[in-house]
């Protein structure tokens, strides 16, 4: 165990003494906001957020939906020819991002990083009490991308990390908290099925009326059209990522789905691949879930992180960051086996492979679940959260 975790700080520690650095050194003054060494502006991702919390103020935001109003809306800001953004965001967005929107975006996002950190610091508190292993995670890979980017990604592993440690103890409370992944509903499209296999029907029931809440009240703010808009064009620029035919997000999705297509694979044989990951990620969760597995249980809970990041074809790799958590917590509770270790850094490999071409990152975390559901078999001892911490 020792040895493994000094592996991962050793990783972590290289990571943020060569990156950092060289990130910060690429940074230019840009046109009102910083751009890094891609041309980006600082922060990337967020300035979508940003500008959706702009919008929450102004008269018809749905009308950003289409791609070439919300590059007009962008020119004041950045500046003309900036490189492509999306607005793709389901509605909900718009109640996380409008106080964010009333700041510049400096300030904003540097709130918003600091908002991220503070709930991802403190969901892992409630695994463990270890100071040295929460800054591990937050040095790691997929923290870093996701701060880099200026992603949901923080929010989105404590989010989960929160349902899956209350979903016993607090299961009015964990599936309420369902509800504000409507925001990126792709990592909680597993929820349900582990709801249902453990009969928890509390969790179940709050956490659709948490999210009918939330649609709700978009709708009653912003209009009922916002979400017919969102469905008929929301999901379509979503899927002109998928579909890129340069494959611009291969390096930093993997997914089966992605990796078929930066191998050359076409969309047809892919989405039919990715398909039957799906539905095999489905069914082990169902599997194992049905035996009530407890909320503790750290095998089980990393078996359902897995399945959930190889259940859909849109997963990037800063979402690795609450199953780069389970995986620490368990080397730390006396798991062997060097699989966690690539659990911990599937975005470095992710990006490593996928700018060489290289298909194979998206299969490692099905190979994770399936691993674990054979040693359950075998071990028949769970291993749980030490609720001490130590």
């Amino acid at each position: 165990m020792a040895d493994r975790l000094r592996l991962l700080w050793v990783g972590a520690g290289l990571l943020l003494l060569m990156f950092v650095p060289a990130y910060l050194l690429t940074m230019t003054p840009g046109q009102g906001i910083p751009r890094d060494g891609t041309s980006l502006v600082v922060g990337r991702d967020f300035l979508n957020i940003w500008m959706y919390g702009r919008a929450a103020w102004a008269p018809h935001p749905e009308l950003h939906y289409d791609m070439d109003t919300y590059l007009a809306a962008l020119g004041p800001v950045v500046g003309e020819g900036y490189p492509g953004q999306l607005w793709s965001y389901p509605p909900v967005a718009l109640l996380f991002a409008a106080p964010f929107g009333l700041l510049p975006y400096l300030p904003a996002l540097a709130l918003w990083t600091l908002c991220g950190t503070v709930a991802f610091a403190v969901s892992l508190r409630l695994w463990t009490r270890q100071r040295a292993l929460i800054l591990l995670l937050l040095a790691s890979p997929a923290a870093l991308l996701g701060i880099m980017s200026g992603q949901f990604a923080l929010f989105a592993a404590a989010i989960l990390l929160a349902v899956l440690r209350w979903r016993e103890e607090r299961p009015w409370l964990a599936g309420a908290l369902v509800g504000l992944l409507l925001v990126k509903p792709q990592l909680a499209l597993l929820l349900p099925i582990l709801f249902i296999a453990t009969g928890n029907v509390r969790a179940f029931a709050a956490a659709a009326l948490s999210s009918l809440t939330l649609a709700a009240i978009v709708a009653l703010i912003w209009g009922v059209d916002i979400w017919r808009i969102y469905l008929e064009t929301g999901i379509a620029n979503q899927s002109l990522v998928l579909s890129d035919p340069d494959h611009l997000a291969g390096p930093f999705m993997p997914t089966l789905f992605m990796n078929l297509r930066v191998a050359g694979v076409p969309v047809s044989w892919a989405s039919a691949a990715q398909m039957m990951l799906g539905l095999m990620a489905a069914a082990l969760v169902w599997l194992r879930f049905r035996q009530r597995p407890a909320a503790g249980d750290l095998r089980a809970n990393l078996l359902f992180l897995a399945c959930a990041v190889s259940a859909t074809p849109y997963m990037l790799s800063y979402d690795m960051l609450a199953l780069a958590a389970l995986a620490v917590l368990l080397i730390v509770a006396g798991q062997s086996g060097a699989i966690l270790l690539l659990a911990f850094f599937l975005p470095l490999l992710q990006l490593a492979a996928g700018m060489a071409g290289v298909p194979g990152p998206g299969l490692i975390p099905m190979l994770i679940a399936l691993l674990f559901l054979r040693d359950e078999k075998k071990l028949h001892r769970p291993l749980k959260v030490d609720r001490t911490g130590s």
